[in-house]
Order: structure tokens, then C-alpha cells, then sequence
């Protein structure tokens, strides 16, 4: 719990979040847009942005991996004291239709998240900051399977936490050149990655 309190304070300035938070009483307003508050308390769900694509890119460069399907789940409570974050787990942080450009590489057979459920906590705070956290004690990872002439090459990359921006209104979570640094893996996976997604509409379901 050190940890993973650390991991969020370090990344985004923001206090501790409260005991209990994610167990909040739902229908409590929240990250109020233009019109009526959001009523949040009940199921994340969010595919990627129409026309956007996850991406795990050579940092500087588009070479990589994109994939044209992924999808976030979870859930999220509101802390009704101030700053108002909102969060929850995420236990569902999935992949499809990816393909490479890297040389050598043939195809993807498969990209996941592992080490669920993460935190992902979203602050009311300007800019709306958003974190993903693991448990604690435990890495934001990444494992990447890959098709080559040679054989399957299988990259692990990780990282503490991810951090990103929603929109006005909670209707699009942001996450942009996230670093990751390899673990695991032989010369055909990068030192060092940059992941990138963007998913909405969120759907916030009571």
C-alpha cells in the first residue's frame, strides 16, 4: 500500500486517497461538465478513440507495434472530499488487431497487460490528471509476443505507473508516450518503449 500511495503521490502531486474511496456510495457527483454533474459509482468500460490506435513505438519514432482494437474496463467511485478524485480497479486492459513494422518481425501474435487489476485514479484538479498504478509491490507490464523468421520473441517491458489526462466531463482517458524500459527479451525487442492509447467514450454506468 506504501508503495502504490508513493507511486500516485509522485505522479501526480495529488494527496493520499482516502480509505474507502473506491467503495464511495454511487450517484455522487463528480468532474461536473457543462450541464448535470456525472453520476459515477458503477462500471468502466471504454474501446479507443474513433480513428485512434494503441501504440508501443521506438521512443522518437513510429516504429513499433499498433494495434486498431483495445479496451479498458473497471470500475469507479467518487471520494466526495476534495480534491473529488475519483477511482477504482482495472481489471480488464486488452488488445487486438496489432501488427508490426519492425524488421524482421513477421506478425504479433499478442500484446497484454499483465499484473491486473491496476488503481486508476482520476483528480478533478486542472487538466483532469489520470494515474494507473499496480498493487503493491508489484509493475505495470507489458508482454509482447512476437513472429519472427527465428522463432517467437517475447518482450516484457514494465514500468511503476502510467500517467495520462481525461477530458472535460470524464469522457476520454488519455495516455501518451508512457515509457516502459525491457525486462525480458532478445535484440528484436526495444530497450525502451513508448505506449500511447486514447479510449472513449467512456461509458459510466450506475
Amino acid at each position: 500500500m506504501r508503495h502504490r500511495l508513493a507511486a500516485l503521490a509522485a505522479a501526480t502531486a495529488l494527496i493520499a486517497l482516502p480509505a474507502g474511496t473506491a467503495g464511495a456510495a454511487p450517484g455522487v457527483p463528480a468532474l461536473r461538465t457543462d450541464g448535470p454533474a456525472l453520476n459515477l459509482g458503477g462500471p468502466l468500460s471504454a474501446d479507443l478513440a474513433y480513428g485512434t490506435a494503441a501504440t508501443m513505438y521506438d521512443p522518437g519514432s513510429t516504429t513499433g507495434v499498433r494495434c486498431a482494437a483495445s479496451h479498458i474496463g473497471g470500475a469507479l467511485a467518487v471520494d466526495p472530499n476534495p480534491p473529488g478524485i475519483v477511482s477504482g480497479p482495472v481489471d480488464t486492459l486488452g488488445f487486438g488487431a496489432c501488427t508490426s513494422n519492425i524488421v524482421g518481425v513477421i506478425s504479433v501474435t499478442g500484446l497484454t497487460m499483465d499484473h491486473l487489476p491496476y488503481t486508476l485514479a482520476v483528480s478533478g484538479a486542472s487538466g483532469y490528471p489520470v494515474v494507473l498504478v499496480p498493487v503493491s509491490g508489484s509493475t505495470v507490464q507489458a508482454t509482447l509476443v512476437l513472429k519472427t523468421p527465428a522463432g517467437t520473441a517475447t518482450c516484457v517491458f514494465r514500468t511503476n505507473v502510467l500517467n495520462g489526462n481525461a477530458t472535460h466531463g470524464l469522457t476520454q482517458i488519455d495516455l501518451s508516450n508512457q515509457n516502459f524500459t525491457k525486462a525480458i527479451g532478445p535484440s528484436t525487442c526495444f530497450p525502451t518503449i513508448g505506449f500511447s492509447a486514447s479510449y472513449g467514450p467512456v461509458d459510466l454506468v450506475n
